[in-house]
């Protein structure tokens, strides 16, 4: 008999619950009985490339956990895997109604979030009840032991792979207007204070100063911290620099990354990164916090991460990593192709999640 697997995730067009919409086909493709649920603003049920998907309507506390307890109660799987707020529920009602095994998907820096102390003891409880936590970063693995206190035995790092290949540019619903001459920087990301946007605002000012090559800065996200990022681009009169895209949907990231020079990746915390690995998966050139968990899985042998990455706290670092591109000596698109597909390949990513799987047997 086909083992039954349940995953829990948030189902939309974005490119991580296209992660586990992949992962879903393959598992399915692979022989197991593959179930996705999800909770958002209506009921639905249809099946995906062989696999059953289950949406409830979107309520309060206790009407999600309804929710979540019928599923696994009309399901009966063998494996549960659950990430984000799907995690408790999924973890709580899986052991009372017998499900063999537990696996949550765990993907938040705890400095990230910085939740408080009783969150903090909320998610050791739930977590330590999982059979299995998949950290999708070696530094968040080390997390869920000394935080929250999960025995080592009981958590893997596994990173994702990106499904960004799939979608197209679109300049129809997206024009960037680069320079032919001079350096275009991307910087995605939602814009809250974590993500540091203001650092690269502080670097694109500073080289202003000295060189006379034109510069762009181009800003794709949307978030509370806007107000206070355009006001310091107002304050260094960067007005003509600093270009804010607003929140772009897939298709128009794909149009994005392929029109930078550079992309920036300047966060405080960074559990893993999908935007590292989207914009490496497509060939363009990034500089990265060295706090990003992605950077975990690269052969150090093989690419010096000192090469790409920089501490978030130091605007002269990112000056001195940008200079390359000025210069027009970064890292070419084939250096950062060839370092995503030897790091993130779906083949050998998709292999650990099943090995993962079929230990719970």
């Amino acid at each position: 008999m086909a083992l039954k697997i349940l995953i829990l995730y948030t189902h939309n067009k974005g490119l991580l619950s296209q992660f586990f919409q992949e992962l879903s086909r393959r598992l399915h493709a692979d022989d197991f009985e593959v179930f996705n649920f999800y909770l958002k603003h209506n009921t639905a049920y249809f099946e995906q490339h062989g696999v059953q998907v289950y949406g409830e309507k979107r309520g309060g506390f206790l009407t999600n956990y309804y929710s979540i307890f019928k599923i696994i109660r009309t399901i009966r799987p063998d494996v549960i895997i659950s990430n984000f707020s799907y995690i408790n529920p999924a973890i709580l009602f899986g052991r009372l109604l017998g499900v063999a095994h537990n696996i949550a998907w765990f993907h938040t820096a705890f400095g990230h979030t910085k939740p408080s102390f009783l969150k903090k003891i909320n998610k050791t409880f739930y977590l330590n009840r999982a059979n299995l936590v998949i950290a999708n970063s070696k530094q968040l693995q080390t997390e869920m032991h000394t935080v929250y206190k999960v025995p080592k035995d009981r958590i893997c790092a596994i990173p994702f792979w990106t499904t960004i290949h799939n979608h197209h540019s679109n300049s129809q619903t997206l024009e960037i207007e680069t320079i032919a001459t001079g350096l275009t920087i991307g910087c995605p990301g939602r814009l809250v204070a974590d993500k540091n946007h203001k650092l690269v605002i502080e670097a694109v000012y500073q080289i202003k100063q000295t060189c006379s090559l034109p510069i762009r800065l181009f800003i794709a996200g949307q978030g509370p911290y806007r107000v206070q990022l355009q006001q310091l681009v107002s304050a260094l009169h960067l007005e003509d620099e600093v270009v804010f895209l607003g929140l772009l949907n897939v298709d128009e990231m794909t149009t994005f990354y392929n029109a930078m020079d550079v992309v920036v990746l300047p966060s405080f915390h960074e559990a893993f990164g999908l935007v590292f690995i989207e914009a490496m998966a497509l060939g363009t050139p990034v500089l990265v916090s060295k706090s990003f968990g992605a950077l975990d899985f690269i052969d150090t042998q093989t690419f010096f991460i000192e090469d790409f990455s920089f501490d978030p706290h130091s605007v002269q670092e990112l000056i001195n990593k940008l200079q390359p591109y000025l210069d027009n000596k970064g890292f070419s698109s084939d250096y950062f192709e060839a370092l995503y597909n030897k790091t993130f390949e779906k083949d050998i990513i998709y292999n650990k999640v099943k090995s993962v799987i079929l230990d719970q047997k």
